[in-house]
């Protein structure tokens, strides 16, 4: 690996611990009593070096959605060659949960602080994002003869997008009862067994 691969690689673990450091802080004291000073000194780093991830300590709180981002981005990639797209989609968003599953606090701390934060708008952002990312697979979907066309792209990556944000509350609610893959496949079945093109219509 290259210097300057190591180096990003550092900076992403970098930003990762002190992201976790401070939501351990926030879960134990309440965001409004923990200061980035104290986080600092907890992570053995400088002030500004915590100002060059984070611009704000507010911005701690958007690191998971943002990195969820990255990681449903990079499994995009990976599974481009699937041809099933239901399969396709349940192996990005096994990935997607993999990670946020095995810390229920870290997630429900983090959701809790932005509800009640001013950072709704920029949740929001990565939100759509997150649309505009799937829309580009229904409409392959949709032209390979695997979706039906009655609905857009985007209408569709709409309706998953809000049934992942809702598999997310429900599991929440109950973390050490449930796990969350069964939840998240219960309504995506029902959902893809709706939009899913069956064998009658391509022979009929």
């Amino acid at each position: 690996m290259c210097k300057e691969s190591l180096r990003e690689t550092r900076k992403k673990e970098l930003k990762e611990e002190i992201f976790l450091q401070a939501l351990k802080m926030f879960k134990e004291r309440g965001y409004e009593n923990v200061t980035v000073e104290e986080i600092t000194a907890a992570c053995g780093i400088a002030k500004g070096t915590f100002y060059n991830y984070f611009p704000r300590k507010e911005h701690v709180l958007l690191h998971l959605g943002e990195r969820q981002m990255e990681i449903f981005k990079e499994s995009v990639a990976r599974h481009a060659n699937v041809p099933d797209y239901r399969k396709r989609l349940k192996l990005m968003f096994e990935e997607l949960i993999a990670r946020i599953d095995k810390d229920p606090h870290l997630l429900k701390v983090t959701v809790i602080e932005i509800l009640r934060s001013s950072l709704v708008e920029q949740e929001l952002q990565t939100l759509e994002e997150f649309k505009l990312c799937l829309t580009p697979l229904f409409k392959e979907a949709t032209a390979r003869g695997q979706v039906s066309a009655r609905w857009s792209a985007y209408q569709l990556a709409s309706v998953l997008v809000g049934m992942y944000y809702h598999t997310i509350f429900a599991w929440l609610a109950k973390p050490d009862q449930t796990d969350m893959l069964p939840i998240f496949y219960s309504h995506f079945d029902m959902f893809w067994d709706g939009v899913e093109i069956g064998e009658e219509w391509n022979h009929g």
